[in-house]
């Protein structure tokens, strides 16, 4: 049995909202692949929280892009290591200031069956929560700011 081969280091950052678009044509451009099974699909959209009487209107996102990208890479080896029946995984994150309601963080994954892609997003989404330096600041309608805390 030969070793997997690694995966190469992607940039998962965008300056910008994710466009529901971009989400439609990543799901078609698999459409040719006949070993999947099923896709899963998470995606994170800012929320208006109101946080001390003040509501967000966007939050600002900041990374340290070369050390996010470098964990990303580790965590999808890992993600390739337990589920082996996945055929592709996509993370993408958003950088900038992303409106209330727009899209910040689209994770993908296609597998001959459904299980391996449901288990592997979930994996994926909490290992990018706990383990990349993304950094979230809230921005108030009222003006001002705070601090996103990653739960």
């Amino acid at each position: 049995m030969s070793e997997a081969k690694p995966h190469r280091k992607r940039d998962i950052f965008v300056e910008r909202a994710i466009q529901p678009s971009f989400i439609s044509d990543s799901i078609s451009k698999h459409a040719t692949r006949y070993d999947i099974g099923a896709h899963e699909i998470f995606l994170g959209q800012v929320r208006a929280d109101v946080i001390d009487g003040r509501s967000v209107a966007a939050i600002e996102y900041t990374a340290y892009a070369d050390m996010a990208n470098e964990q990303i890479t580790a965590i999808r080896e890992e993600a390739f290591a337990r589920w082996p029946q996945m055929t592709c995984l996509h993370v993408h994150h958003s950088l900038g200031v992303i409106k209330a309601g727009e899209l910040c963080f689209f994770v993908f994954a296609s597998a001959s069956h459904r299980q391996q892609a449901r288990e592997a997003v979930a994996y994926v989404t909490d290992e990018v929560k706990k383990r990349l330096p993304i950094f979230g600041k809230e921005i108030f309608v009222e003006g001002g700011h705070v601090w996103k805390a990653n739960l």
